[in-house]
């Protein structure tokens, strides 16, 4: 799971929180805080505290040492509850390859309705498909930019 400092410490902390539950499940495997300019030494207690390795050097560099060819891109703000985590990892382990290429969006509730889900929070997708985007890009925008085309998953709230 790769996730960035840029959200407050409060955000990090929530994501690393709900995390703990498929870390256990061995769903969860690996988890890398993207660190931004500034980050304070709270940030830093705070993956050492949750056994999360922070590396400076943007995107690219921690996609290249993620542990694993399946990759969750989340946003701090991601939320996922046990129901969440348990759907999550029934719908990885389901995963086609060509499925897993193309991505799980995970998404937020509909902003406008039934039939337009919420932007992407997350992402299961492969090393491949991150290592594709331009270099430098922020968790944002690969966020957006590799879930084009990726199977929807609402379960993010």
């Amino acid at each position: 799971m790769i996730t960035h400092s840029g959200g407050s410490p409060e955000a990090v902390s929530g994501l690393l929180s709900d995390l703990v539950p498929g870390a256990v499940s061995g769903l969860i495997r690996d988890v890398i805080l993207v660190e931004s300019e500034g980050d304070g030494e709270a940030l830093a207690a705070l993956c050492q505290d949750a056994g999360a390795r922070r590396l400076p050097g943007g995107l690219g560099v921690a996609v290249r040492e993620a542990r694993s060819d399946l990759i969750l891109l989340a946003s701090a703000q991601l939320r996922l509850d046990s129901f969440a985590l348990e759907r999550l990892g029934r719908e990885v382990s389901a995963l086609h390859p060509d499925a897993a290429g193309r991505g799980l969006a995970l998404t937020g509730p509909a902003f406008l309705g039934i039939w337009s889900p919420g932007p992407p929070q997350g992402l299961v997708t492969t090393r491949a498909r991150l290592l594709a985007l331009a270099p430098g890009v922020r968790l944002e925008s690969a966020l957006a930019r590799a879930s084009r085309g990726a199977q929807r998953l609402s379960i993010a709230g």
